[in-house]
């Protein structure tokens, strides 16, 4: 017989699965961990991990979601404790702390290896319910501190995860790359924010 958890044993049981899945989406990579991995961080039995997700891959899912959120807060955090700077410095302070959070979170990585993996794997309507795609983020956030850019939100979006991106070829870059993320975000931002 099944023992029944209680909420707070399922938020903590919750908690313990996307710790886990985080921090092997950043080093281990989705395909490469098991649900026996992710079950005995845990500390829960294989059944009760089917209570909580279909799939390792819905997971994984929801932790993409959560990285995407943390992404986003620390660019809203960015543009509100800049509030008084130009909207251009306010739009790169913002670019900037979205690129920080993603670099030390190891979503980047995620993102490369698993993430076109995984959305072929999560049905189609349960990402339409739940996924929240970078030019919505952006768009939202530009919304509320009232920064409107030139070319519009399409190119706004765009460029921002163009600026994103470079976060994987930070190796190649080398020594320099934070001043060169610096001066590209700047750069764009003044483009996009005259």
């Amino acid at each position: 017989m099944a023992t029944a958890f209680t909420q707070q044993e399922e938020n903590i049981i919750l908690e313990k699965l996307k710790k886990a899945a985080k921090e092997s989406a950043a080093f281990l990579g989705m395909r490469k961990t098991s649900v026996d991995q992710l079950v005995a961080a845990a500390d829960i039995s294989k059944g009760a991990f089917y209570k909580f997700y279909d799939s390792k891959e819905m997971l994984f899912f929801d932790v993409m979601e959560d990285m995407h959120t943390e992404v986003y807060e620390a660019a809203a955090i960015a543009l509100r404790e800049n509030s008084t700077s130009s909207a251009a410095d306010r739009a790169a302070a913002a670019v900037l702390a979205a690129c920080h959070t993603m670099e030390q979170s190891g979503m980047m990585a995620f993102v490369e290896r698993d993430v076109p993996y995984l959305l072929r794997k999560v049905p189609k309507d349960y990402q339409q319910k739940h996924y929240h795609s970078d030019e919505v983020h952006i768009r939202e956030l530009l919304d509320a501190a009232e920064l409107y850019p030139a070319g519009g939100m399409e190119l706004a979006a765009a460029t921002v995860r163009g600026l994103m991106l470079t976060i994987s070829h930070k190796e190649e870059i080398g020594a320099l790359y934070p001043q060169v993320l610096e001066t590209l975000v700047y750069g764009a931002c003044h483009e996009l924010f005259p």
